[in-house]
């Protein structure tokens, strides 16, 4: 059983790990079973996902009640969508104060996460349902971590062995600090996440920096299993040659990874080079803060930019695998050095160009420079023409080198971990 809060016709990110873990599992033997609300929150919808489905993936849905209604009404954001990671999203604010206030009771009252309401009634149904349906094993996968807790709740009611699978940090995310909690809150959350810590029965994450993280909270081993890129996913379509020079960034473009120095360098460019003057375009697909199209209006490239809100992740492949150089920002801030945003491995299996800007001794970085055409460079750097028209020559072909980061072969790890610890409970 996999409890998650992100599954089809949810898009983004959250989703993709384990729609593909599931599929793969079932080819592998398993039986998944999904557990999911019926009314989520979505910021991204993507019918396209639907098409993952298998015939060995049940799917469950039951009830949330999510207090975001209220929270749009009360900033002002009501009828739209909540993009996770924005904390205050839309740019100006004319009601500053009722923002603080909206943003301090979704602090300290909301503990998780905004999803809490659904742990008891979850719990209670689950419970019933795993009487006339066993099953070997719980996965719980977050954020929100939420489902953690629901997890927990039914490993203590039925002893059932569970795997606590962390795409993001708990207290160690990057905007823990910046929420207003009191001391009260975040002992609240610190204690909620030992629990989990303490009582699962394996624990997974995603980067190799967040694994030692976690194995230091827990005082327990954690197992590193990254997330991937389906490659059958790159075999449906025609590449098409890019008539620009296509800088191309896809998913969330937050404040934090804004990258100002590198749309200064192209705006310094342009001036004096015709070619990019002539082909530059920056297309953003996705969520884009404000900061960041300030930023670029701000370097006189606004005639650049095409933005995209959303498009279905088919159509994101295709964009990625026919532009010039892909562009990935990380997040300049405290835990920089574990982030390995999901998107990085459709990056590199796309075979084009990819320019990084973070910490050059981060994970990502790790990843990318064991591959050809990449370049990383610090926050505070700027690259050069020469440097980006080297990253763009020649055929570029990974296929042999991200074997290891093909879905079908992390199942597999996943797999054998998931037996590995049924067989630890058996004990």
């Amino acid at each position: 059983m996999i409890i998650t809060y992100y599954w089809p016709p949810s898009g983004g990110s959250g989703v993709q790990r384990w729609l593909h873990f599931s599929r793969y599992l079932a080819q592998l033997g398993w039986e998944p079973i999904i557990y999911t609300p019926e009314n989520a929150e979505a910021p991204i919808v993507d019918e396209s996902l639907l098409d993952e489905f298998t015939d060995s993936v049940h799917v469950i849905k039951y009830p949330i009640w999510e207090p975001f209604d209220a929270y749009k009404a009360l900033t002002g954001k009501k009828g739209k969508k909540l993009q996770t990671g924005f904390l205050n999203e839309g740019g100006k604010q004319d009601n500053k104060w009722i923002q603080k206030i909206a943003l301090w009771l979704r602090a300290n009252l909301f503990i998780p996460d905004a999803k809490k309401f659904w742990i008891k009634p979850s719990i209670q149904h689950l419970s019933n349902f795993l009487k006339d349906h066993p099953v070997d094993i719980i996965v719980s996968t977050g954020p929100p971590h939420t489902t953690h807790l629901i997890a927990l709740g039914l490993k203590r009611a039925t002893g059932i062995p569970w795997l606590a699978d962390f795409r993001d940090p708990w207290t160690n995310i990057d905007w823990f600090d910046k929420l207003p909690m009191t001391f009260l809150a975040k002992r609240k959350h610190r204690n909620l996440e030992q629990s989990v810590l303490r009582e699962a029965t394996g624990i997974t994450c995603v980067s190799r920096t967040w694994t030692k993280e976690f194995e230091d909270l827990a005082n327990r081993p954690v197992k590193l299993i990254t997330n991937g890129f389906a490659p059958k996913d790159f075999q449906h379509f025609n590449k098409k040659v890019d008539e620009h020079f296509t800088v191309l960034h896809t998913g969330s473009l937050n404040a934090d990874r804004n990258p100002t120095i590198f749309w200064a360098f192209l705006a310094q460019e342009i001036s004096q080079n015709e070619f990019l003057k002539e082909k530059l375009k920056i297309q953003l697909v996705g969520a884009v803060d404000i900061s960041v199209v300030q930023s670029i209006e701000s370097c006189g490239l606004r005639p650049y930019l095409d933005q995209r809100p959303f498009i279905p992740h088919q159509e994101v492949i295709e964009l990625m695998s026919s532009c010039s150089l892909l562009l990935m920002p990380l997040n300049n801030v405290k835990n920089q050095q574990g982030i390995i945003p999901g998107k990085l491995f459709e990056y590199l299996a796309s075979n084009q160009a990819i320019l990084a800007i973070g910490p050059k001794t981060g994970d990502s970085a790790q990843i990318l420079q064991e591959q050809s055409n990449t370049l990383v460079i610090d926050f505070d750097e700027s690259p050069t023409w020469s440097q980006l028209q080297a990253l763009c020559e020649g055929k570029i072909d990974r296929s042999e080198t991200l074997q290891k980061y093909s879905r079908q072969e992390l199942a597999k790890e996943m797999s054998d971990y998931l037996t590995d610890l049924i067989l630890e409970s058996s004990k």
